[in-house]
């Protein structure tokens, strides 16, 4: 169903993550305080709303208050259930392939980042980020060895210090 604003769809898959264990799903689907639900939402939530003019969480977790995500075993596979989904997500009322692989990586790398890369008590905060951003990046295989790397990764430049911002910044800008 498609409005001007949003899209209620359901989405399988292309070709990778087929199938999720009993406990993955009711771990993506636990609106506990302690559950992944909320995090999940909100990164599918940005995946959808890439391409925005509207670049704050605040504004857009308001514009897409309705906006809900479920995760479905089916007999072929997994589905996400979506309902008042970004429209612009969306082509002739069909997902666009790239969104849809994104979504299916949030899938992946939440379900792999609460299972493998705990906190690393022992390690400094910003050292410990460092590590679990390149343990997200190898499990994706966006880096492989013998490869010289192609790859810039940002995150979170609103939630860095500025330090690190204006380092990340500065590189970008060196590479382009």
């Amino acid at each position: 169903m498609t409005t001007d604003q949003f899209v209620t769809a359901n989405i399988t898959p292309l070709d990778s993550l087929n199938t999720l264990s009993p406990i993955e799903v009711a771990r993506l689907q636990d609106r506990n305080q302690a559950g992944l639900y909320q995090l999940f939402r909100q990164c599918c939530l940005a995946v959808l709303n890439c391409g925005s003019e509207v670049d704050s969480t605040k504004q857009v977790l308001e514009m897409y208050q309705d906006f809900e995500i479920q995760v479905a075993q089916k007999h072929q596979g997994i589905q996400l259930e979506i309902a008042n989904a970004p429209a612009s997500a969306f082509v002739d009322g069909e997902i666009i392939q790239g969104i849809r692989e994104n979504l299916f990586s949030v899938v992946r790398d939440i379900l792999y980042v609460g299972d493998e890369v705990g906190q690393d008590n022992q390690l400094a905060e910003n050292v410990a980020i460092t590590n679990q951003v390149f343990q997200i990046l190898r499990h994706a295989q966006a880096i492989e060895p013998h490869i010289k790397p192609n790859l810039v990764v940002c995150w979170g430049g609103h939630s860095i210090g500025r330090t690190e911002y204006e380092y990340t910044k500065k590189w970008v800008m060196n590479l382009g």
